[in-house]
């Protein structure tokens, strides 16, 4: 692979900067890292120098805080790193302004569901339950006519219309 900042020489350096929404990986070669993160490889005397690591972690952390802040919605002005605390948008603009980041943001919130299965009304619990099972009669009725297995098909196309009739199943 070669250096995403020359374009040259051969990558041999990863660079991860931030972390979650905004982490961001760069391949460079060691002359582009040198001068990226203003690190001399080549100290004969001292190679690894323990402040001029603390200062590239604090640039970075500086960095990737205006790169947060960079981002707001243009019609009311949240930006991304309140909508990630409080895992509120600001407006109905926001979920476009937003779409990248949009299903992590919506993971995080509802505590790693992936799948929203809301809450059903106590008195519509019956009715909704009702429903299911004549749509689930329905989609099998098609099947059944469709490899042509009428008599199985008739089975189903009563029960359906015993549930519809407010009948039992069988």
């Amino acid at each position: 692979m070669k250096c995403e900042i020359c374009g040259e020489r051969e990558a041999t350096i990863q660079i991860s900067k931030g972390s979650g929404l905004s982490q961001k990986e760069q391949y460079l070669c060691e002359h582009c890292a040198g001068q990226t993160m203003d690190i001399n490889y080549n100290q004969a005397d001292n190679p690894f120098d323990i402040q001029t690591l603390l200062q590239m972690l604090a640039n970075n952390a500086k960095t990737e805080q205006e790169t947060a802040e960079e981002h707001a919605c243009p019609t009311c002005g949240s930006t991304l790193q309140s909508v990630v605390q409080n895992g509120l948008f600001g407006c109905s603009h926001c979920y476009e302004y937003f779409k990248r980041y949009v299903p992590e943001i919506v993971t995080r919130v509802q505590l790693n569901q992936q799948r929203h299965i809301g809450k059903i009304p106590s008195q519509a619990h019956d009715t909704l339950k009702l429903k299911r099972d004549i749509e689930s009669l329905e989609r099998t009725l098609q099947e059944k006519v469709k490899v042509q297995a009428f008599e199985e098909a008739a089975v189903v196309r009563d029960q359906i219309q015993a549930l519809k009739d407010g009948g039992a199943d069988e």
